[in-house]
């Protein structure tokens, strides 16, 4: 089920900058029960993201009410909402006329089915060969240019891994294809600055705002491929399966130890 500017339809104007060139930010929400997982986030992400695009983005009220509205009209109980405002149309040239209206596109999609043991076990991940290009401008937010993640999707087809590892060019590890990472190391959280590429994940900030409030030491750095293989715990996170502990990274074999099931404790404690 699809909304596009307040009505039900699932046809958009070819004209729309969205589909053109991908002008525009994105956000992926939980819902179950009808209730917004993170809302509050998800929208300052929005709205943030809209601004550096220098695209008007809904008030936070209207676009909550809105969202309200649409989601009472499906009849799951748990399902995902993706919300995305594009600049409008706009025609062809990359310098967008100042006469576009935003457009706002919402979306209901099926609960991802991903296997119990991702959770209970642990995941499998590769190392992808496709880079994410470093754009300080457009890193954390989540727009619509996705091509890098696309390419490095493609790259693996076995239902045995679950998540693959992008590095930069300078062979740093950055993220999941569709997550976030931490490591732990003699008690202390990694995980990797997003200051010039990668996305400011809903639940990474979860995390690290628990971590904090259980006085836990984390570092938010530069973390290079051998450091990142070195880590005693990995797991994955985002907002829509939460935490994945990994078990093995190409050939090398990771345990699903205390720290991570501790912080998994703590997120489900928190959500309870």
């Amino acid at each position: 089920m699809f909304q596009i500017n307040g009505k039900l339809t699932n046809k958009i104007n070819v004209e729309d900058r969205a589909v053109q060139y991908g002008d525009g930010v994105f956000e992926t929400i939980a819902v179950k029960e009808k209730i917004l997982e993170f809302w509050k986030q998800h929208y300052q992400r929005l709205n943030k993201g809209c601004k550096i695009l220098k695209i008007k983005c809904p008030s936070e009220i209207f676009l909550k009410k809105e969202v309200n509205k649409f989601i009472k009209k499906s009849k799951k109980n748990k399902f995902v909402l993706k919300i995305i405002i594009s600049r409008g149309i706009g025609g062809r040239g990359y310098n967008p006329p100042t006469t576009s209206k935003p457009t706002r596109i919402l979306g209901i999609y099926d609960w991802p089915n991903y296997p119990q043991t991702n959770f209970t076990k642990g995941i499998q991940m590769n190392i992808c060969k496709t880079r994410i290009s470093d754009q300080p401008t457009l890193s954390e937010i989540k727009h619509l240019n996705k091509l890098e993640q696309i390419i490095a999707r493609l790259e693996w087809q076995s239902k045995a891994i679950s998540e693959s590892i992008m590095l930069d060019s300078n062979n740093n590890v950055i993220e999941g294809t569709m997550s976030n990472f931490f490591g732990v190391k003699k008690n202390v959280f990694y995980t990797s600055t997003i200051k010039f590429s990668g996305i400011e994940g809903i639940m990474r900030g979860v995390i690290l705002k628990l971590l904090k409030k259980n006085k836990k030491k984390y570092i938010i750095k530069k973390i290079t491929l051998k450091e990142f293989l070195k880590f005693d715990e990995i797991f994955m996170s985002n907002s829509i399966f939460g935490i994945w502990p990994v078990i093995k990274i190409s050939k090398k074999k990771f345990f699903f130890g205390k720290k991570t099931k501790k912080i998994i404790s703590l997120l489900s404690n928190r959500m309870a």
